[in-house]
């Protein structure tokens, strides 16, 4: 009897651990920083770009988007701030993401706004986000 019971324990177990997995999508981060500079450009940098240590610019919303199509809006697929050094990163819970292209988009508390297209960044890559120097 008590191996029966065991059985259908492990059983249970083992079904409620797979469905909780099921219902879970993987994570992954969008990271990077924002700075300024003389135009307004998004890309993808090496990790160690001695850009990244530049003074960055705070509060900026940085939304990224699924590239739709020229004159399109694509489905959000995450949205932060960045930080006071400038820096963001961005939980992106939509793993299909990273196969397409994105539309970046960030800005500025004063309402400067720096836009540009990319694809996810490898590892050992991030984005940088250039806005432009108000004169």
């Amino acid at each position: 009897m008590t191996t029966k019971l065991a059985s259908r324990f492990a059983f249970s177990l083992l079904a409620s651990v797979a469905l909780f997995g099921w219902g879970c999508e993987s994570t992954s981060t969008f990271s990077g920083r924002v700075i300024g500079g003389p135009a307004n450009v998004v890309t993808v940098l090496e990790d160690n770009d001695p850009r990244f240590k530049a003074d960055g610019i705070a509060g900026t919303s940085v939304v990224v988007r699924r590239f739709a199509g020229e004159g399109q809006t694509g489905p959000i697929v995450g949205s932060g701030v960045s930080e006071p050094t400038g820096e963001f990163k961005i939980p992106i819970t939509n793993k299909d993401a990273e196969r397409y292209e994105m539309v970046v988009t960030a800005t500025t508390t004063d309402k400067r706004i720096s836009r540009g297209r990319i694809y996810f960044p490898a590892a050992g890559k991030q984005v940088l986000v250039v806005v432009r120097d108000v004169k």
